[in-house]
Parts: structure tokens; C-alpha cells; sequence
């Protein structure tokens, strides 16, 4: 049957001049005896079913054939919306669920290319697999939706035949508009970005400005003063929590606009959710998180009766894309170990970590400190691998999407963390030899511009990319594995071949 499929599928292909291939899968869709075999090109996806039925299947079939195969039909659908709705009715794995406070790990997918490979990696391990994560800011520089990403994770699980478990991340919203459509597109984990709601100012005035700002205070911020002003909290281990009148003025006028943005997105996911995974996210701010800070939102957001199972923190030293910790690992370490402390005390959620791709330093830290409660996002790190590819394969598109990226700089850096300077890397690279393009990959001031750039890259050369890609997937998902399962085992000290979330 597979190979019937892969001789028609390649007969339509040539007929109606497109770039298609089976993947050797048959799922069996039982309400309708069918059999189904996913068809995949560069970027189209689609749904290869046989079936004995006379009623489509599936919504606007692209392709039917006649009865020939043991009294079968073969039906072609595209892979739209409306049909994983469908497939997703029969095949609950291929609908995202909620993980709880179990440890997790994110692999972001921008090109929606290598779920399947993530998925073949993080199921040896025992994390619950996040592979649908994806921020506006993501969503608009590649053009895609929270709906289509989705459907790339999803496509992920089916054309690898998985069929455990999986989570989806509508990351670093702050926005309403947004989180409806992550809502509407069956999301189970969101991330609310509440940098923008941080008063700032009040972090850094001075003493007279603060005691002006105390007089200007409403009812409900003097109460919040009053519940903690001159409280200490023992947390065990030697570890103290106290709150004089300076911080807890602070932390109540800074954060007081950040527990209403909560509380109205939270409101609006009870409305719509029977379950979903919250987390809470301050490591876009540009503030460290103070120990009263994380134990005052902590209480406050539960005090209101909002449930989240992760909070992100800005911790010491320096998180930038697409490459390892920059700062002092005992600072990071003393100032987890704290940061812990008031997770377990509080109880009901974990930390997690942002910007963690390539982040090797401290991940046994991390695993370690956090005693299994913790999450972890990546996501630049596979889209490096992809370029990756592209360098070792294809050496004149690589210096294209080189010069494309060191010219857009200036606009690309202004919405990423990134501590190199332009002048530091060459504007052209026409001088590298072939064979020296991987290695010069490995340079981090050269990995953080080609990170940063992929909304310019993917706008230039989207279709050149996704051809190529499509030509070398093979090499691509093996470089994808083997740099995730990199990041697993230097987390966790050893690979994890029984337990996964399925």
C-alpha cells in the first residue's frame, strides 16, 4: 500500500508540477476504516487516504482518485485547520494537553520543519515535550500564525507516528488580541510577558520621589503595603525574607499594574478553559528579580486565586541569544538556590528558564538546584542548525543569508538582548573557503546575528529555504537531534531510555 502511494502520489506530483513524497506511515483511522499516510513538500502538507467510503473523509480534497486497490480509494486533503480539527477528534495525541508542575523542555520550531525530530529526542527523557512555542514577535517576523504553528507541531507528531503526549506554548503574550487566538487555535500553555507592565521608574528613584509617590497611592495598594511592611519570613535552610518600608514600597508600586494585567488574562482563560499551564514571566525586564519580588508576586497572584504552574525570573548573568550563560556561575547558583526556596514554600509551580539554548553552563545547576520543578525554552538553537545545513550544503545561499543579516543588523538587534558589535564580524565572507563556513558558525558574535535575523532571512529567502531544506531533511533532522539530545544529556547527566510523558 505504501508503495502504491508513493508511485500515485509522485504521478500527481509530476502532473500538477509540484514537489511531494510520502512518508512511510500508515496510521489506521478506525471510524472509517481508513488508512491514512502523510504527504509532505517544502512547505505544503497533506493528508494521503485510503478508504472503502464514498463520503469524503476530511474537508476540500485536493486529489481523488477511482477505486483500484482492493476495492480502496486514494483521497489527498491538505493539511488545513479545519481537517486537524477533524483528525484530532479520532487521534487525541495529536492535541496539545497540559503538563502540570511536571519538569518540561520547550523546542521552539520558527521553521515548523523539525518537530518530529524534537519529539524523536525528548521522549528518551523525562521531560513532557513543549514543541509548539512560538511569541507574536516570532509570529510576525516569520509570517506564520498560532494556528499554523500548531499544525506544524501537530504534523510533528503525526508523521513520526507519535503518539504520547505534547504541550503548546502561546510564549510571551501581552497582549489580549493575542491570547484569544491562542486560545482559539487549542493552545494549553501560556506564557504572560508582564515586562511591559513593570512600573520601572519606581525601582531606581530616589527616597524623595518614592515618599511622593506613597502619598499619591490608592485603597488597595496601601493594603498591599501594610501586609507585609517590617514582615520577615523563614524559609528554611538559614534563609530569611524580610521587607522594609523601602522594598515593599518598591515592589507594590512597580508591580501593581502587573497583578491587574494577570488577573484580566487569567480571567479571560477561565472563561474560555476548563485546564490550561500558566506561566508568569519577568526575564524581559530589566530589573534582577529580587527574592521579595518573586515571594510577594507568588503570594499576591495565589491570594487572587490564580493558579500557574511556572514563573520565569530574571536571574543574574547574562541570557543572550544563541549562545552559552555569560556571568558568574556561583552568583547564579546562590541566587537560584534562594529563588527555589520560595517555589517549594509556596508551593504549586515551578521556575523556568528563558533563553535557555545553548545555555551548557548552567543547566546542571539548574537541574540540580530545582529538584525537578523547573521548564526550560529553546528555540534559536534549531534554526542555527538549520543554517547550519545550509553552510555545509549549500555555501552560496549560506553567504546570501550572511549579508542579508550583517546589512539588517542595526533594524534586527533592536528587539533582542545581543552584547556583540557589527565591526567585530566581516560584512562579506566571500574570502572563507567552502569547507571553513560550518566553523566559522561556531563564532558567537556570528551565531547571534544569524539568530536575531531570521525574520530578514526567512522574508528574503523563505522558498529558496524551505526547498533546500526540504532536499536535505535528513542531515537537517540528525543535526537537530543531536544538538537537542546535546542540551538533554548535559542537563540531566545522562540519557533517560524508559520513563517519557506518554
Amino acid at each position: 500500500m505504501i508503495q502504491i502511494a508513493s508511485d500515485l502520489v509522485k504521478k500527481i506530483a509530476e502532473e500538477r508540477n509540484e514537489i511531494l513524497q510520502i512518508i512511510p506511515l500508515v496510521w489506521e483511522y478506525q471510524p472509517y476504516n481508513a488508512k491514512l499516510i502523510p504527504v509532505m513538500g517544502p512547505e505544503e502538507k497533506y493528508l494521503g487516504v485510503w478508504s472503502e467510503e464514498k463520503t469524503p473523509i476530511f474537508k476540500d480534497p485536493w486529489f481523488e482518485s477511482q477505486k483500484f486497490y482492493n476495492n480502496f480509494s486514494f483521497t489527498i486533503y491538505p493539511y488545513s485547520f479545519e481537517n486537524y480539527q477533524l483528525l484530532s477528534q479520532e487521534i487525541l495525541s495529536l492535541k496539545p494537553e497540559t503538563c502540570g508542575v511536571k519538569p518540561s523542555f520547550g523546542t521552539g520550531d520558527r521553521l515548523g520543519l523539525v518537530s518530529a525530530a524534537h519529539l524523536n529526542v525528548l521522549k528518551k527523557y523525562e521531560v513532557f515535550p513543549i514543541i509548539a512555542q512560538q511569541s507574536p514577535r516570532e509570529l510576525k517576523k516569520t509570517g506564520r500564525t498560532f494556528q499554523s504553528v500548531l499544525l506544524d507541531a501537530a504534523w510533528g507528531a503525526f508523521a513520526s507516528g507519535y503518539q504520547g503526549r505534547f504541550g503548546a506554548d502561546a510564549d510571551h503574550i501581552k497582549e489580549e488580541f493575542y491570547l484569544q487566538q491562542a486560545i482559539h487555535s487549542g493552545y494549553s500553555f501560556y506564557t504572560l510577558d508582564v515586562s511591559d507592565y513593570i512600573e520601572k521608574e519606581f525601582l531606581s528613584q530616589s527616597e524623595r520621589d518614592l515618599n511622593q509617590a506613597y502619598q499619591k497611592m490608592n485603597p488597595d495598594q496601601l493594603v498591599l503595603l501594610k501586609r507585609y511592611l517590617d514582615r520577615s519570613y523563614s524559609l528554611g535552610d538559614g534563609f530569611r525574607l524580610s521587607f522594609n518600608e523601602e522594598n515593599i514600597l518598591r515592589i507594590v508600586l512597580s508591580l501593581y499594574p502587573v497583578l491587574g494585567f494577570i488577573d484580566q488574562m487569567n480571567s479571560i482563560l477561565d472563561e474560555r478553559l476548563a485546564n490550561y499551564d500558566l506561566e508568569i514571566s519577568l526575564d524581559e525586564g530589566e530589573f534582577l528579580t529580587s527574592n521579595q519580588t518573586h515571594f510577594f508576586l507568588s503570594e499576591e497572584l495565589h491570594r487572587r486565586g490564580i493558579d500557574f504552574q511556572s514563573l520565569a525570573l530574571k536571574f543574574p548573568g547574562s541570557f543572550e541569544k544563541g549562545i552559552d550563560y555569560r556571568g558568574d556561575l556561583s552568583q547564579f547558583q546562590e541566587n537560584l538556590r534562594g529563588q527555589v526556596l520560595i517555589a517549594e514554600n509556596i508551593g504549586g509551580y515551578r521556575l523556568s528558564l528563558h533563553s535557555g539554548s545553548d545555555k551548557m553552563t548552567i543547566y546542571p545547576t539548574f537541574f540540580q538546584e530545582t529538584h525537578g520543578l523547573f521548564h526550560i525554552k529553546t528555540s534559536g538553537t534549531s534554526w542555527l542548525k538549520a543554517l547550519e545545513v545550509v553552510s555545509v550544503f549549500n555555501p552560496e545561499l549560506f553567504r546570501k543569508i550572511y549579508t542579508l543579516s550583517w546589512e539588517s543588523y542595526s533594524e534586527n538587534s533592536r528587539d533582542y538582548q545581543v552584547s556583540f558589535k557589527i565591526d567585530e564580524i566581516p560584512a562579506e565572507i566571500e574570502y572563507l573557503p567552502d569547507k571553513k563556513l560550518q566553523n566559522f558558525l561556531k563564532n558567537d558574535s556570528v551565531r547571534q546575528l544569524l539568530h536575531i535575523s531570521y525574520g530578514s532571512i526567512l522574508k528574503e529567502y523563505r522558498k529558496e529555504l524551505y526547498q533546500f531544506l526540504f532536499d536535505y531533511r535528513e542531515d537537517h533532522y540528525q543535526r537537530v537531534e543531536k544538538n537537542i539530545e546535546n542540551h538533554l544529556k548535559v542537563l540531566t547527566g545522562k540519557s533517560k531510555n524508559s520513563k517519557s510523558f506518554s
